[in-house]
């Protein structure tokens, strides 16, 4: 008798609403220069994976699309770079395979992040 009376008597539940957060676009990038032996190139920040030490502060790994000269000779080769994000600046360290002589160039850059909220 007791559990048929609880599964008819009316419970009112509370009407909690979960606030609706709006869905942003925005986009982020990041340009950089990078320099080594009788080597530079312009970088441009691509997908990489960060650890986020706080607002202000990322180090991760990303990929870098690069126009490069290198000896005299221009090209464009994916680099791989360790990053560390400090608000807008980048410091990047982008290494490139070299396929000829199977070897690895190295260089040391600088880069800055910009970001561009969607308007609503």
């Amino acid at each position: 008798m007791i559990v048929t009376f609880s599964l008819f008597y009316p419970v009112k539940s509370q009407d909690l609403k979960p606030e609706k957060s709006k869905p942003e676009l925005s986009l982020e990038g990041m340009l950089g220069v990078s320099f080594g032996k009788d080597f530079y190139a312009m970088n441009v920040g691509g997908p990489a994976l960060f650890l986020v030490i706080n607002e202000n502060v990322k180090v991760g790994i990303g990929a870098l699309p690069s126009i490069y000269v290198l000896n005299g000779k221009t090209g464009a080769r994916l680099g791989v770079s360790p990053r560390v994000d400090f608000k807008n600046l980048v410091l990047i360290a982008p290494f490139f395979h070299k396929d000829t002589s199977d070897e690895w160039i190295w260089s040391v850059g600088l880069g800055y992040k910009f970001h561009k909220k969607q308007a609503k």
